[in-house]
């Protein structure tokens, strides 16, 4: 889905160079979530594999001098087994960077849902200030509706508490609000191409 992300994104800047100017207002969801998204201040890292996003883990850490991270999904605990980076289960303070899966993410704001499932039950505000979550290219979706739907859909049973979107530091959003837990979070993106 994202093979060519970092073509079209040269698209979109140098549209005399090409010609897909036309193509701009019907740009697939992808690159729709993924211009969004860095437009707003966050960071982003495409991988095709397991391999290559525990790498690219490894290297927002050295880039910013984190020496762990704090693991809060259940669904990426065995990352700990590989990656070289300290790990722990338990947001003690030890590590300034959490490490979680999302929900979805919302193409039309660049936004990231996620809920208590990913953050060990906890708020938004009380986890570290370094976010870094796992995604892959299906949970893209159009709207925060697709979001919640997929939500209500995946957890009849279980619904999970605490939903937020988390956005980027720079996003018009955060930096009009008075308060808002995303304001002075760095948010790292590690999307991963689903499996074939």
């Amino acid at each position: 889905m994202l093979r060519n992300i970092y073509q079209r994104l040269m698209v979109l800047q140098y549209p005399d160079v090409t010609g897909y100017i036309s193509e701009i207002d019907e740009e697939p969801l992808d690159v729709k979530f993924v211009q969004t998204f860095t437009e707003g201040g966050g960071n982003f890292m495409y991988c095709t594999n397991l391999q290559e996003a525990v790498h690219a883990l490894e290297q927002y850490a050295a880039d910013h001098q984190w020496n762990g991270v704090y693991i809060s999904s259940p669904a990426i605990a065995d990352w700990s087994n590989h990656t070289k980076l300290d790990t722990t289960f338990e947001n003690d303070g030890q590590f300034p960077t959490v490490l979680s899966t999302c929900e979805a993410l919302i193409a039309f704001n660049g936004g990231i849902m996620i809920h208590s499932h990913h953050t060990g039950g906890r708020k938004l505000g009380d986890l570290p200030k370094h976010h870094v979550l796992i995604a892959h290219t299906s949970q893209i979706v159009p709207n925060l509706r697709d979001g919640l739907t997929a939500i209500n859909q995946k957890y009849r049973e279980n619904r999970p508490s605490n939903i937020a979107v988390i956005r980027a530091p720079n996003d018009q959003a955060v930096e009009l609000a008075s308060a808002d837990p995303n304001k002075g979070r760095t948010v790292f993106l590690i999307l991963i191409e689903d499996e074939a």
